[in-house]
């Protein structure tokens, strides 16, 4: 009931953000030793030696931002404008390539082969709309709105809080899955349910529901 996401798709995103430089690193010639470092000092005018000492430093050293966001496994999730208290699990992929899914209609499945929470990156929890006997944990899914806030939280009690962006509905089988399930500069978190029509014979709603959430600075 959940959300169709090819593997190959995330592998690709995940490769274009992959190919950080490894030339960033020491100098393995400048490992000069102390003798020949003042043989050259000695051999050095004085007005050319007190050049390098001249330079004064940047003022805007110490307001340099430095990006310190860091994800976490979400364990639980609350959403207080819709009164969900939810365990989180981790899930993967299926067989036939679609987001796995919770066994359970009252807990959320979080895609494990994504991204975490809290990270730069789109992370992405997934819950059912409905069961045979009624409502699942994201029945209520499509009356969040705009600013609307919740919070995931680990095992060891680290939380993450998000505030709703917008909600979008999209058929099933046609939705921008790089921008659900890929990478990008902003922490997001998705939320992904079932919704539209029910088709009785292939047992599968005719759409999905993608609430997006940005980290809460």
């Amino acid at each position: 009931m959940l959300y169709t996401m090819k593997a190959v798709l995330l592998a690709l995103v995940l490769m274009t953000i992959s190919a950080c430089s490894a030339e960033m690193g020491m100098n393995p010639n400048s490992g000069t030793d102390v003798k020949n470092s003042e043989q050259k000092q000695e051999e050095t005018p004085a007005s050319q030696q007190t050049a390098s000492t001249t330079t004064s430093a940047s003022p805007y050293a110490d307001s340099i931002v430095k990006d310190e966001r860091s994800g976490i496994v979400p364990a639980s999730l609350e959403i207080p404008a819709i009164d969900l208290k939810a365990e989180v699990e981790a899930v993967g992929l299926k067989e036939n390539g679609e987001m796995a899914v919770t066994k359970s209609f009252e807990k959320t499945g979080w895609y494990e082969n994504g991204y975490k929470p809290g990270e730069p990156g789109s992370a992405v929890i997934g819950g059912h709309i409905d069961s045979r006997n009624g409502p699942a944990i994201f029945y209520n899914l499509n009356k969040l709105s705009k600013g609307d806030e919740l919070t995931v939280t680990s095992k060891d009690g680290e939380s993450r809080t998000f505030v709703v962006t917008g909600k979008k509905e999209y058929p099933w089988d046609d939705a921008p899955l790089k921008s659900i399930f890929g990478y990008s500069h902003s922490s997001t978190l998705n939320l992904i349910t079932c919704t539209g029509n029910f088709d009785r014979s292939s047992r599968n709603y005719s759409k999905r529901l993608v609430v997006y959430t940005e980290l809460k600075s």
